[in-house]
């Protein structure tokens, strides 16, 4: 007589079903710390004097305190000065758009580049309300 070896319901798995031998490779795997030879030697490159030009037109080392902040910690006052400036944009057009044509008239502005500025949105910068230069 024959014996049929009875399998275990847990043991039964498909042809296709590779689950099991990938979970084998991986714990077949086990971290050595060194670098494979397939990547090659680490290679480490030092600055050279040409990477560190920019420093040149440093003379504040100033500018490297608090480099060790979180980046939005730094951003967070250039973030609030933006907000304050466009505020004092937005008001000084609102002020501008309120004043008549005889009074910009007497202060040199066209009433027409006058109404242009203040149509400008508050990201924009100013443009120069006058014919003639300030230095005058």
């Amino acid at each position: 007589m024959t014996q049929i070896a009875q399998q275990s319901p847990q043991t039964v798995s498909k042809k296709h079903d590779r689950t099991g031998a990938v979970q084998n490779q991986l714990r077949q795997l086990k971290p050595t710390g060194e670098r494979p030879d397939w990547l090659g030697p680490k290679l480490v490159l030092q600055p050279t004097k040409a990477d560190l030009r920019w420093l040149d037109g440093v003379t504040n080392p100033a500018v490297f305190d608090q480099l060790d902040q979180p980046w939005w910690k730094l951003a967070l006052p250039v973030l609030k000065q933006t907000v304050a400036t466009w505020k004092a944009r937005s008001d000084a057009r609102d002020a501008l758009a309120k004043v008549d044509a005889a009074t910009l008239r007497d202060a040199g502005i066209s009433p027409g580049a006058a109404a242009f500025e203040a149509s400008q949105p508050f990201w924009q910068a100013p443009v120069q309300l006058r014919d003639y230069p300030e230095a005058k």
